[in-house]
């Protein structure tokens, strides 16, 4: 990746960004939240191995996209961009990519990878976290994007051969169709994708994803997200148990895999 394009410095300063990739068989892209981070020269994303299944299909998707929308965590000088193309996967069964080049990176970007992996002690309690499906960008187009701004503002990714992509603002997400404004000049099965945070902990993290077909500033045959609201404060309980059910996921994915 040559840094002439704004892709390389807007990442490194990004806490939030959208991974978006086509699905095969005519199906509407998918998406998750991810934080974006720095592997050498290129922009990357690092997830644990609970995220398997997303990160193996994003993978193999012939058009996936980064996409730096989220001001909120962003750090001074940030500004939104997208890159679009391949993603290589590096399969860091061990976590040795991850604790030598990403781990500073994700501890500074998000606070709650700290309570995991902040100090020597904790990632020796939480080895499962450090192995990491790293996926790098090999980006064919870089795009300027809109910064969204409200709970009304989304990314809309639309498969029209490859990945077109805008930050559109929504009127009414209820309606069907639900009418956008700001969209691509395209049409195909398509994604709104959308993020709450609570600021600074960052403890709170919904992304709501709304698919259908997009044509003419319009999303037809709406498939809605169970919420599109930040999830609520959780208790000690509901804590311990989030945590948990990561521990397992990432267990078992690596001993199915063969690490671990």
């Amino acid at each position: 990746m040559t840094h002439a394009t704004p892709l390389f410095p807007a990442a490194g300063r990004a806490g939030l960004a959208e991974l978006v990739w086509t699905a095969p068989g005519g199906a509407a892209p998918r998406a998750i939240g991810v934080v974006p981070l720095l592997l050498g020269d290129a922009v990357a994303v690092a997830l644990p191995w609970a995220y398997e299944e997303q990160a193996r299909a994003a993978a193999a998707s012939p058009s996936a996209a980064i996409v730096l929308s989220e001001p909120r965590l962003g750090a001074p000088g940030w500004e939104p961009v997208a890159g679009i193309g391949r993603l290589l996967l590096v399969e860091d069964g061990e976590g040795e990519v991850f604790g030598a080049q990403l781990l500073e990176q994700e501890v500074r970007k998000h606070p709650p990878a700290r309570a995991l992996c902040g100090s020597l002690l904790l990632r020796r309690e939480h080895w499962w976290y450090l192995p990491r499906l790293v996926l790098v960008l090999e980006p064919q187009r870089v795009v300027p994007v809109g910064p969204r701004e409200g709970p009304q503002d989304a990314v809309l990714a639309v498969d029209d051969d490859g990945l077109q992509l805008a930050t559109v603002r929504v009127a009414d997400w209820d309606a069907d169709p639900v009418d956008v404004a700001g969209g691509p000049d395209a049409h195909g099965p398509a994604v709104l994708v959308g993020q709450e945070v609570s600021t600074p902990d960052a403890e709170r993290w919904t992304v709501h994803v709304t698919s259908g077909r997009y044509a003419d500033g319009r999303l037809q045959d709406v498939q809605r997200p169970p919420t599109r609201e930040l999830e609520a404060v959780p208790g000690l309980r509901a804590r311990v148990r989030r945590q948990r059910d990561l521990e397992r996921s990432c267990v078992r994915a690596l001993r199915t895999a063969g690490h671990g």
